[in-house]
């Protein structure tokens, strides 16, 4: 019997990496991806689109929600607000919660989700939450997983089987993402990482300086283009 797994994507690193493990584990794959009003939505839906037909995937369903754009609260959803970049942005030890948080975001996203897994019965849900992003995001701590998954038995009908989320990369840096990457064959040269939407990562605000580090501390050649000193971003 074949198992089904919905894949949450946002074109970045982790959530393919998760989605290519999915695939390797022998999961169909169903693809979701939302839209809520994120500066870089243009070039994450394009990249997703490139992603979810390298990996096979059977559907590809895009969501759309717009209120957390509309609840502000967030630099990446609000460009009057700066996004962190450079010399602003402490890897390591970020401190209080960025500018870049979106509120709530993964446990809107992750309820949105699973109402498809149940639509399409699917096993599991796979997403991309780490180590590494959990320093300043709490929604990607493994708790949070276990306190959803918890919720989320009760949450499904009666006559329904609960999917299971599953984070595979919980436990992992960014370093040792890239290396699991390339060990499952994840279409890493497709992923987009940048916060900003332009066609090449600014390479200065915080997702791209991770995925700009992680590649070098993994050992892996980086196939992403970054704007050069002396251009400018069009966005």
């Amino acid at each position: 019997m074949t198992k089904t797994a919905v894949c949450v994507c946002s074109g970045g690193i982790d959530s393919t990496v998760a989605a290519a493990i999915a695939s390797q584990e022998g999961y169909e794959l169903h693809f979701f991806h939302a839209s809520y009003g994120q500066r870089a939505e243009g070039k994450e839906k394009a990249v997703v689109e490139q992603i979810a037909a390298y990996l096979g995937a059977k559907e590809l369903k895009l969501a759309e929600i717009p209120f957390l754009k509309e609840l502000g609260g967030s630099s990446l959803t609000d460009i009057k607000r700066a996004i962190p970049a450079g010399g602003e942005v402490d890897l390591d030890n970020p401190g209080e919660t960025p500018s870049t948080w979106v509120p709530c975001r993964n446990l809107i996203l992750l309820a949105t989700a699973s109402a498809y897994a149940e639509v399409v019965s699917a096993d599991a849900v796979f997403v991309g939450f780490n180590a590494e992003e959990a320093r300043s995001y709490p929604d990607n701590e493994k708790e949070f997983v276990e306190r959803y998954n918890a919720v989320l038995e009760k949450a499904v009908a009666s006559f329904s089987q609960p999917p299971t989320v599953k984070a595979p990369l919980v436990d992992l840096l960014k370093p040792e993402i890239i290396k699991k990457g390339v060990e499952v064959k994840a279409p890493l040269h497709l992923t987009y990482s940048c916060y900003l939407g332009d066609d090449k990562h600014c390479g200065v605000c915080e997702s791209c300086l991770h995925r700009r580090r992680g590649f070098k501390e993994a050992g892996v050649d980086d196939p992403t283009e970054y704007i050069q000193a002396g251009e400018k971003p069009k966005s």
